[in-house]
């Protein structure tokens, strides 16, 4: 991995793991249901183990350069947002925290598929394509979580049924 820019990625997504994990054990943590808190807890297991394939990855290929703070904000939302502020405070409902959990999922997804699009063919850019899929599971879990607690005929956020006649 030569590539300057494959390795400040590299970095970069550690990084967003790293951070990732974190907001899944304070939203765990904040989160008074019983199966939200295993699904934080499952997502936040998840992201340690990216974190550990980064790591490997990293350790394998040589040290990367230094992390701007502008890229991880791009790969993470950014908690100061009012919004997500909102949402992580104490006694937080339940679909709030989904919903900034799906969020960092899209975002993660989006860097991964971004990275994967830049990276030259061969290791770099299947890793990057993998852990973007990665991504997209944990965001059908949580957008099924989501389906659930709404109760709006959706599962897996495709529709399960219509009231409209078919014509």
């Amino acid at each position: 991995m030569t590539n300057p820019e494959t390795i400040a990625a590299l970095a970069t997504a550690l990084e967003a793991e790293k951070q990732s994990l974190h907001g899944y054990l304070r939203l765990a943590w904040e989160t008074r249901d019983n199966s939200g808190k295993q699904m934080f807890i499952r997502l936040a297991t998840d992201e340690f183990e990216h974190m550990r394939l980064l790591e490997t990855w990293q350790a394998a290929k040589g040290p990367p350069p230094a992390i701007e703070p502008s890229a991880i904000e791009r790969l993470v939302p950014r908690l100061s947002d009012k919004s997500l502020q909102i949402r992580g405070t104490r006694g937080q409902h339940q679909l709030d925290a989904l919903l900034t959990a799906l969020e960092l999922e899209r975002s993660a997804r989006a860097f991964y598929e971004e990275q994967s699009g830049r990276a030259p063919a061969g290791p770099a850019r299947d890793a990057f394509r993998r852990l973007a899929e990665m991504e997209s599971a944990h965001h059908a879990l949580i957008q099924t979580e989501i389906d659930y607690i709404r109760q709006d005929g959706f599962w897996f956020g495709l529709l399960e049924f219509t009231l409209e006649s078919e014509r």
